[in-house]
């Protein structure tokens, strides 16, 4: 039986392998079970080839394809919008770890960080959650939040531990876009702030930054957002945004200048000091208003530019459109003239210095055989017409001939810098001095010494005369006369000596104790003469006996006095007088 079985599975796989047909093997089935009827040990079973295309085991892959191609489907339709970030650097920025948020919700995350190809930035693709499709818009913002220290305080101390996320403010544009720069610290204002955004023009750099304050009399009322170089114009620019509604004060004569905290103006008007709002005192920033006597005029539009003054004294110094120009003449040091400077009429500001010296190329400038200064100025009638009217332009009444000795001079406005201006004032005695001339094309405004030329000139002649003094001969008098008082100190230095010889002799230092002596003894005798003593009394005696003997010889001396011979003769004797009576 064992070797029947064999012997059949060898002939189906033949029949299997040589691709026979299924009769020849039931015959051959057929065959060995008539013959193994009579056999004891059992039968072989009779196999049937089966015609199925189909099989229920494949239900199980074709399940597992179409629940792949299921979540693939839910994955793709699932993801968000993808969002293209730039930047300089990816400081702390990981990707498939650093989180896009917004109000400290996770609404994306960075998928990959790569270089650009010509490897001047950093490009981040990141994917947003689904649904925030109007996160993206072309004002939308987004930056890096990270521990930063600045003057308005510490912030991002929970990323300490955390790590950097790039924060997302959505914009409110109706255009969308999936391309933006990242930036290291938030915009200023959000994108839906209400208020007005202007920009200020200056040519120096670093006036300002992102952050400093606007005021307007010392209130903030907006914020400095940005600061770029424009190398077109080379200028830089600021955008400012001004807080709603007060950007109703921007108007079209506002003026912006730098407000520095403090501020030291040395000028050809002196020394001026200026201390400004606490707000601007370390960090500075920019103020504005309109200055005074001028009309505000109508509000300005979005996006309107301004120039950026260095301080509020230089407002007062506007660029005039219309304005004359001169040129004065000068044969004397300009030093201390600065483009600038003011050109005054007894006080008051009628134009400004443009160019000292002019710029020139072929003009003769040799006059008198002296070489003459050119010097560009603009008589500006605005100034003066604003606050005297037409009629005070002394300029414009020069050329029309109705005043006469109009003379431009350099004098000094402050001793301390040094700064000159130029005066303008009539000098009738120098009419006839200067004739109406012309230079490179401009009028020339006739000129005049200044003050400092004078003081110059005077202290030149001062020096000239001590020069002429006969100095030489005072000096050779003073010379004598040192030797003089020279040998007089010499001839007196030994009579010192002399006498510090005398003063050391042993009689002149007894000669005290012997005056002292002599001196008790005269004080001794004056003591007998003293009132009351017996010498006083008999002086005093002496003294009435020679008086009363004087008395009695008084009548002999009269009458020896009358007749000389009155003792050998005897005078004759005399009648006693009679007095006269008295007149009627």
């Amino acid at each position: 039986m064992t070797k029947q079985t064999d012997s059949m599975s060898k002939q189906v796989e033949t029949n299997k392998n040589a691709g026979s047909e299924h009769p020849p093997v039931k015959e051959h089935y057929k065959d060995s079970l008539e013959g193994s009827e009579n056999n004891s040990e059992g039968f072989l079973a009779e196999v049937k080839a089966v015609k199925r295309f189909w099989s229920p085991v494949w239900i199980v892959p074709i399940l597992c394809v179409f629940i792949g191609l299921w979540i693939i489907y839910e994955h793709y339709s699932s993801l968000g919008p993808q969002v293209t970030l730039t930047t300089s650097t990816a400081e702390g920025i990981e990707a498939g770890k650093t989180r896009i948020k917004t109000r400290n919700v996770d609404v994306g995350i960075v998928e990959s960080v790569e270089l650009s190809d010509d490897f001047s930035q950093v490009i981040l693709t990141a994917r947003l959650s689904d649904g925030k499709e109007d996160f993206l818009r072309t004002d939308s913002a987004f930056w890096v939040v990270r521990p930063q220290i600045d003057k308005s305080g510490i912030s991002g101390l929970g990323t300490i531990l955390s790590g950097p996320y790039i924060e997302l403010l959505p914009g409110v544009s109706k255009e969308s876009n999936n391309t933006f720069a990242l930036l290291d610290a938030p915009p200023i204002a959000a994108p839906d702030a209400k208020g007005l955004r202007i920009f200020l023009e200056s040519d120096e750099y670093g006036q300002l930054a992102a952050g400093d304050p606007v005021l307007f009399r010392g209130y903030q009322v907006g914020t400095v957002e940005t600061s770029a170089f424009n190398h077109e114009t080379k200028k830089m620019k600021y955008q400012l945004f001004i807080n709603s509604p007060l950007d109703n004060l921007i108007t079209e004569n506002v003026r912006f200048w730098k407000d520095s905290g403090v501020n030291v103006d040395v000028s050809a008007q002196g020394i001026r000091f200026e201390m400004s709002s606490l707000a601007t005192l370390f960090s500075g920033g920019v103020s504005f208003d309109v200055p005074k006597g001028w009309s505000a005029g109508q509000k300005v539009a979005n996006n309107t530019s301004f120039r950026l003054f260095n301080n509020r004294t230089n407002i007062l110094e506007r660029e005039f459109k219309e304005f004359d120009p001169y040129v004065i003449l000068v044969s004397e040091s300009i030093r201390g003239l600065e483009p600038g400077a003011p050109v005054e009429f007894r006080g008051i500001r009628l134009g400004t210095v443009i160019e000292a010296p002019m710029n020139i190329n072929d003009e003769q400038i040799v006059k008198n055989d002296n070489l003459v200064i050119p010097i560009l100025i603009h008589i500006e009638p605005a100034r003066f017409t604003e606050l005297l009217g037409e009629q005070f332009n002394v300029v414009e009444q020069y050329e029309k001939g109705n005043i006469k000795g109009l003379r431009a001079s350099l004098k000094a406005a402050n001793l301390l810098t040094g700064a000159v201006f130029i005066d303008l004032d009539f000098y009738p005695d120098d009419i006839l001095v200067q004739e109406k001339q012309t230079f490179a094309n401009y009028r020339v405004l006739p000129t005049v010494s200044g003050g400092i030329a004078q003081i110059q000139q005077k202290v030149m002649l001062t020096l000239d005369k001590i020069n002429k003094l006969p100095v030489e001969n005072f000096i050779q008098e003073a010379t004598g006369t040192l030797e003089t008082s020279k040998e007089t100190l010499v001839a007196l230095n030994d009579t010192l000596h002399s006498v510090n010889q005398l003063l050391s002799n042993q009689s002149t230092q007894e000669l005290p104790a012997v005056m002292k002596t002599t001196l008790h003894e005269l004080n001794t005798t004056l003591e007998g003469l003293q009132p009351g003593s017996q010498g006083y009394s008999s002086s005093v005696q002496t003294l009435q006996r020679l008086e009363q003997t004087l008395r009695e010889l008084q009548p002999l001396l009269q009458t020896l006095n009358q007749k000389s011979n009155a003792l050998i003769f005897e005078a004759p004797a005399t009648v006693d007088p009679v007095p006269k009576a008295a007149k009627p």
